[in-house]
């Protein structure tokens, strides 16, 4: 059987699919995560009234030329203003306004002293500094400008913008509708986790990796379902919940095998194949397919291989339908600093750790089958085909979740 190379696959992988442009409204802490579907300008400034940086006395700067602790200046004290209050005492000359944090700057008044730089005088204040002008002053658009641009549409919600939102008093915002995956995993030996494990059971650790990782995303896991090795309760299974998820992913039954009847299920159900075998190590058997305009992406049925199988062809997908790039891996190099890795007849992709040391090669096992190890690594190492690995190599790596 004919095995192609990763790009390969990820070019027909990618290009199968297409951009999700379904939106809806949500309110802004609901839409935490979700990718922005409309440009966000300011309509008001933030602030929009002049206010005070700090605790203190407004007055006009130029009354306070000269001004020193052994020759202070009085002001008259004409007010006093806190954060939320509304009102607005003429600014004469020698003149001052207590003012609170946050509390509104009359006009006229062009500073702020610090209350520590006076005598905390209630009816008239000895100022002991010479002030500039907007000193302690923050500006009408200090912080947004009416008009400005602040949120790009196909951005990622993060808190940030969150907090910017909720400043220039949007509630609502438009987003597109978070991307949903099935998950469903074959397997016979599979038991629900609600089950005892039995002698021979397996429970399906891959599955819930898969949807830890997606949730963690933002992306909706309508289900995760257990079909046993049968081939007419995998297609049942399939036409039942197709319709409920943009993208389905299975795991298992693509090897050569006895019990790996998903090619044959989903050629015999009208399945367009994109690929079923890719030149690499752990996860070979990986299999794409489309079916009532759906992409299928059957993954190994070895925890860790599945793992991989995942990482490599699942987020350049994700990131084509969710327009955020951010999803997608991408390869940075670093030098190894520990470890070392025998040639591989096929380009392998090892788990490793990264610090500001380099690349730690750990003689841990690098079986396929063994998921546990994953929680040592932070990295897979792209190792050539033919190629050895040693301190002081620079290598290819992808990070499992994006610096």
């Amino acid at each position: 059987m004919i095995e192609i190379e990763l790009e390969e696959a990820l070019d027909l992988l990618v290009n199968s699919v297409k951009k999700n442009t379904i939106t809806e409204k949500l309110d802004i802490l609901s839409a935490l995560g979700k990718i922005c579907a409309e440009e966000v300008t300011a309509k008001t400034p933030v602030p929009h009234f002049p206010k005070s940086a700090m605790d203190g006395y407004a007055v006009r700067s130029r009354d306070t030329k000269s001004a020193s602790r052994e020759n202070p200046v009085r002001f008259h004290i004409v007010g006093e203003i806190c954060a939320g209050d509304d009102i607005s005492p003429a600014a004469e000359p020698f003149t001052a306004v207590r003012v609170m944090t946050g509390g509104v700057v009359p006009k006229g008044y062009d500073c702020v002293i610090r209350q520590e730089d006076t005598d905390y005088g209630e009816k008239e204040a000895k100022v002991y500094v010479e002030a500039r002008p907007w000193q302690n002053y923050c500006h009408i658009g200090e912080d947004i400008e009416a008009g400005r641009h602040i949120i790009d549409c196909g951005t990622r919600l993060e808190p940030g913008h969150i907090g910017v939102l909720a400043s220039l008093g949007i509630r609502k915002i438009q987003v597109f509708k978070p991307m949903k995956i099935g998950v469903i995993s074959t397997g016979s030996e599979l038991v629900p986790l609600h089950r005892p494990i039995g002698k021979v059971g397996v429970y399906p650790s891959s599955a819930y990796m898969i949807a830890a990782k997606l949730k963690a995303k933002g992306i909706e896991v309508p289900f995760m379902e257990i079909c046993a090795d049968d081939s007419k309760s995998f297609s049942h299974m399939l036409e039942e919940r197709i319709d409920q998820v943009d993208l389905i992913i299975t795991t298992g039954a693509l090897s050569v095998g006895k019990k790996d009847f998903l090619p044959a299920a989903l050629e015999e159900m009208g399945a367009k194949r994109l690929f079923q075998r890719v030149n690499m190590r752990p996860g070979t058997p990986v299999m794409a397919s489309r079916y009532k305009e759906k992409t299928i992406l059957s993954l190994s049925g070895y925890p860790f291989a599945a793992m991989v199988n995942f990482q490599l062809f699942f987020w350049p997908v994700a990131a084509r339908m969710t327009g955020d790039d951010s999803l997608t891996w991408k390869k940075t190099e670093k030098i190894v600093a520990e470890g070392s890795i025998k040639a591989s007849k096929k380009r392998r992709f090892l788990q490793a750790f990264s610090d500001e040391a380099g690349i730690h090669i750990y003689d841990r096992n690098q079986r396929s089958s063994v998921l546990s190890e994953m929680l040592y690594s932070n990295c897979l190492i792209d190792q050539k085909q033919g190629t050895t690995i040693s301190p002081g190599d620079t290598v290819e790596i992808i990070y499992w979740d994006e610096k």
